[in-house]
């Protein structure tokens, strides 16, 4: 019995050995992929693969950071995440978050996430009495995008968008740097800074459907302010304007309230009522 059990733990051990590397095969990409991310990041050290969403992601140290690649199944590179200290942000992001009223909340996850054709962006993450606050930052220090009111701990998609919707963004909008996305039931919402305005880029799929932005009442033509003022909600109190685009059509979206009751209204740049 004590023979027999003694060549059981050299077989279990070896099967054992065997599955797993039969596991950490199954997650390595193939040439093509390997050698791509070889010729972007020749130094990469303590590299490991997995799939994720249809990607390929290379999890790997680089000149002591954290990052993950991501390539698709042509091995082209489509984004980076570099987890950062605090000590390894541009000199310009550091100066201008030290002047805002954040510098005295904790610093916690920092992320530079990198993407073809567009420019780098800095993701700061703070928190103060349990509030947590992502700042978006561009590489020159400019402060793009708050992000309030995150619940603990809550993820950010940093994943890919289909090249589908990258190309057409760039050409929409060929200046813009993309801030985030979300992903849900087949929609796609992608924040991108444009020509210095905060723009939702909204997505049916691969389809675009709209794309809107914030305004204020001053930048507003004259034409489609005389139409809401002389709408039936000419009196109500102007809580937010938004300015659309969509495939028919490009309109104005009032936000309205009074006496606790909130309505719409949406006005095209001709100045009519759209229903």
């Amino acid at each position: 019995m004590k023979t027999r059990l003694l060549l059981f733990i050299p077989a279990l051990t070896l099967g054992m050995f065997l599955n797993g590397c039969n596991a950490h095969s199954q997650n390595l990409p193939d040439k093509q992929i390997a050698t791509a991310f070889k010729a972007k990041y020749p130094n990469a050290k303590k590299t490991e693969w997995e799939s994720k969403q249809g990607f390929y992601v290379a999890e790997f140290h680089n000149d002591n950071i954290e990052s993950e690649a991501w390539f698709d199944n042509k091995g082209k590179w489509t984004l980076t995440k570099n987890e950062l200290r605090y000590n390894m942000l541009p000199a310009e992001i550091r100066n201008n978050l030290e002047k805002t009223d954040y510098n005295n909340w904790k610093k916690d996850d920092i992320t530079k996430i990198e993407r073809p054709n567009v420019l780098p962006i800095y993701i700061i993450e703070v928190e103060k009495a349990g509030q947590e606050t992502n700042l978006y930052y561009t590489e020159n220090g400019q402060l793009v995008k708050t992000m309030n009111d995150l619940k603990p701990n809550s993820p950010v998609d940093y994943s890919p968008l289909p090249a589908e919707i990258q190309n057409q963004i760039k050409q929409k909008y060929p200046q813009a740097i993309l801030l985030d996305t979300d992903r849900e039931k087949g929609k796609y919402e992608v924040d991108i800074l444009d020509q210095g305005k905060n723009k939702e880029v909204i997505f049916n799929g691969t389809t675009w459907q709209t794309t809107f932005w914030e305004v204020n009442k001053t930048d507003v033509p004259t034409t489609v302010m005389d139409a809401f003022r002389n709408s039936t909600y000419g009196k109500y109190r102007i809580d937010e304007i938004h300015f659309f685009e969509t495939p028919a059509n490009t309109y104005y979206h009032f936000e309205l309230e009074k006496d606790g009751q909130e309505v719409y209204l949406s006005v095209d740049t001709h100045g009519n009522i759209l229903k």
